[in-house]
């Protein structure tokens, strides 16, 4: 006979009774758990890279900062890797919600070749004026100068999880019939750092060749967070034309059932099926 204070949940034959009480804070309880996971994993600053080239090699970058959250964001500090070298721009001491800012630098010196260059703006801030958390965000795109050349070289990223440590497989192709000296960069956001690799690297490669190697790249302390999206730019020059390419990829530590980030949730789920398990057992004992 069903109480009130009993909850009947019916799955095909099998009827599962509950204590509405525990069900409610169980119910509860997840959700409160789920919006704190949610909440932590939004990322509030929205990025976009726009540039300039004139026709003697002079370029402009802007730099566009919207705060599409919900909490003002501070000590917001952009900066600039262009043409090898970095460029620190105006830190900005608060960016209310909704608020958006533009900044130009045209302090590079001018492209000398025709062809395709990288360009990648990283952008550090805090979420509290004098604690809470440092936060980063980090955009790639390119440009032209005078010829949108392609390049020959491509490649994959490609990463095998491990706990503290990940290892993450470079592929590389040259798909033309000339050799290519190459210029390899990989480009990582703060929070891991590559262990055997000093950042920059050189790269022969023969026509058709294929090339592979490893790269293993650690989590820094007090990091939870299980996925980074990683870089690699790679540059050759070649008949007096400036070749560039991108290749993306994800670096992985923990496997996503086991990761921190979604720890509350598998507590949650863990505690509810607990409940529905015990009435479960108990009604069927009863029996």
């Amino acid at each position: 006979m069903q109480t009130k204070s009993e909850f009947i949940l019916s799955f095909g034959s099998v009827k599962i009774t509950v204590m509405k009480g525990y069900l409610k804070f169980g119910v509860i309880f997840f959700s409160v758990l789920t919006g704190m996971v949610c909440f932590a994993q939004e990322q509030p600053l929205e990025l976009s890279i726009q540039n300039k080239v004139d026709n003697f090699g002079n370029v402009k970058l802007t730099l566009t900062l919207k705060n599409s959250g919900d909490r003002p964001v501070f000590h917001v500090r952009p900066m600039f890797h262009f043409h090898h070298s970095m460029s620190m721009m105006s830190k900005i001491m608060r960016l209310d919600p909704g608020q958006s800012i533009t900044l130009e630098n045209d302090q590079h010196p001018p492209v000398m070749m025709e062809g395709r260059y990288p360009l990648t703006a990283m952008v550090e801030y805090w979420t509290h004026p004098t604690s809470g958390t440092k936060q980063s965000i980090l955009v790639t795109d390119s440009f032209f100068f005078k010829d949108p050349v392609k390049s020959k070289v491509e490649g994959s990223l490609e990463s095998v999880t491990g706990f503290d440590y990940s290892t993450l497989k470079v592929f590389l192709q040259n798909r033309s019939e000339s050799l290519k000296n190459l210029r390899v960069m990989l480009l990582l956001p703060p929070g891991i750092e590559a262990q055997n690799f000093s950042g920059i690297m050189g790269l022969t490669m023969r026509g058709g060749e294929a090339k592979n190697f490893e790269i293993r790249v650690l989590r820094r302390k007090n990091q939870e967070q299980d996925r980074f999206p990683v870089h690699l730019m790679v540059e050759y020059g070649e008949m007096l034309k400036h070749y560039s390419e991108e290749i993306n990829g994800t670096v992985r530590f923990s496997p996503v059932w086991y990761s921190m980030k979604y720890m509350t949730h598998f507590i949650a789920l863990a505690f509810m099926a607990l409940i529905l398990l015990g009435y479960y057992y108990r009604t069927h004992n009863q029996k």
